[in-house]
């Protein structure tokens, strides 16, 4: 009938489509992925949360390519592809179970470097109150002065009053800030990780879905099961055994 695909042309499409969409995954993941910071948490979040949001693309393209490959098992280039990108789909598969610990080892650590710099800052205001108080003289409160925020250019400026009146005020709006950081900090001490629970619970579900997904359309070299093929092999005898024919077919093609 004019105008209808032949499954030839069809599978042709599908492929392509599939290309095209591993190529969007790989520019959002090495975008995400540069500059980079091992093992720095910033970095680790930063890559871990471009893998959950992109590799649904590569999910869906491994898909395509396979029901490209069903439909004309002689389509190219998917022919002499496919078997190579079910063996990246199994380490793809084993890199997500390892996501899962690293994603969350990324964000107890921010909210551990969050909760270190609150109290670096704190020290500085305490350690400030204690020179701006211990000051006699006009020389020791410009001292005290340069360590807050914005005070190298304050101290020198004219103090507009003698020393105890300008120690006072100063005193005063120290003791504002560091009562304000310590109650904000107490706050965060005891909030900040109930608050990443549902987060952590989520991405790592996220992960293993995509663990498992990949699991299920990857194979090992030399045609061998995954340990998700071997459990589905119980199951499923015959879905094991037309997953052993497709593997061994897939190695009478060139190795890419």
């Amino acid at each position: 009938m004019a105008g209808r695909l032949r499954p030839s042309q069809l599978a042709d499409s599908l492929q392509w489509l599939a290309y095209a969409l591993i190529v969007v995954f790989l520019a959002l993941f090495l975008t995400a992925l540069f500059p980079i910071a091992l093992l720095e948490p910033e970095w680790i979040l930063r890559v871990s949360a471009a893998l959950r949001e992109a590799s649904s693309l590569a999910l869906i393209a491994l898909g395509l390519i396979m029901l490209a490959n069903t439909l004309d098992s002689m389509v190219m280039p998917s022919r002499q592809h496919l078997g190579f990108f079910r063996r990246i789909a199994t380490i793809a598969a084993i890199g997500f179970l390892l996501l899962i610990p690293l994603q969350t080892y990324g964000a107890v650590s921010s909210i551990q470097s969050q909760l270190r710099e609150s109290k670096s800052q704190l020290n500085r205001l305490l350690a400030t109150s204690n020179l701006v108080k211990s000051a006699s003289n006009e020389q020791q409160l410009r001292d005290a002065i340069r360590l807050l925020p914005g005070g190298e250019e304050l101290a020198f400026r004219p103090l507009g009053g003698d020393v105890q009146t300008i120690k006072n005020v100063l005193l005063e709006r120290l003791s504002a800030s560091t009562n304000l950081l310590q109650n904000q900090l107490k706050e965060t001490q005891r909030t900040s990780f109930d608050q990443a629970i549902k987060p952590l619970i989520r991405d790592a579900v996220i992960a293993l879905a995509y663990a498992i997904g990949f699991a299920s359309m990857g194979y090992k070299r030399f045609g061998q099961p995954t340990p998700l093929r071997r459990l589905l092999k119980s199951r499923s005898p015959q879905l094991f055994k037309d997953q052993g024919d497709s593997a061994e077919s897939s190695f009478n093609t060139p190795w890419p």
